[in-house]
């Protein structure tokens, strides 16, 4: 089939007339379009003037709006300073959990060296009951008079030590009566100070 130009341009027209009509028909029906007449619009227009009031400032008015305003600047910088300190607050408490870790850090690494050196003293406590109970077994087997010259040489406390470490009391008894006068009172004086507490 073919056209002509004739009717190619009747064509033409009838989609450019009917295109617009079209599209408002369209608008229409979907209720993105209506028809308004002047009275309306103007009843509208009126209805919306009433419901604003045309307010008059005066003086009084007017400072008050300026002191509404002023104070709510004034709140703006109060909540600004208040949002401030509550940052270089919370940086504070930041701070001080910091060290309040550290601190603990610090106490469990003091408990811990504590309990070493409490495990040190422990240890040196036993070997030198362990020498002193050695000590004690070799003076009981000695004659009481060289046990005494040995002894006498000895600081007191050790002494006292030694003859607490013995088992035998009579040996005991020999080697504390085979001390000098001075030391012997010394000693029974500490040993009988010692038993009494």
């Amino acid at each position: 089939m073919k056209l002509g130009i004739k009717e190619l341009l009747i064509i033409g027209s009838v989609s450019v007339i009917s295109f617009p009509v079209t599209f408002f028909t369209m608008l229409f029906i979907t209720g993105n379009a209506k028809i308004q007449f002047a009275g309306e619009v103007k009843e509208k227009v009126d209805a919306t003037a009433k419901k604003f009031k045309i307010i008059k400032y005066t003086q009084k008015k007017d400072s008050l709006v300026v002191l509404q305003s002023q104070a709510y600047l004034a709140s703006l910088n109060e909540k600004k300073e208040l949002e401030r300190e509550r940052e270089k607050l919370s940086k504070q408490q930041e701070r001080i959990n910091i060290m309040r870790q550290d601190l603990e850090r610090t106490k469990q690494n003091l408990a811990e060296e504590r309990k070493k050196f409490e495990k040190i003293v422990e240890t040196s406590d036993e070997l030198e009951i362990k020498k002193i109970k050695q000590l004690a077994k070799v003076y009981s087997a000695m004659r009481p008079e060289e046990a005494a010259r040995i002894l006498e040489t000895l600081d007191d406390k050790l002494v006292i030590k030694i003859l607490s470490s013995m088992g035998d009391d009579r040996q005991k008894a020999k080697i504390l009566g085979s001390l000098s006068q001075d030391k012997s009172s010394k000693i029974s004086e500490q040993i009988g100070t010692s038993l009494k507490k």
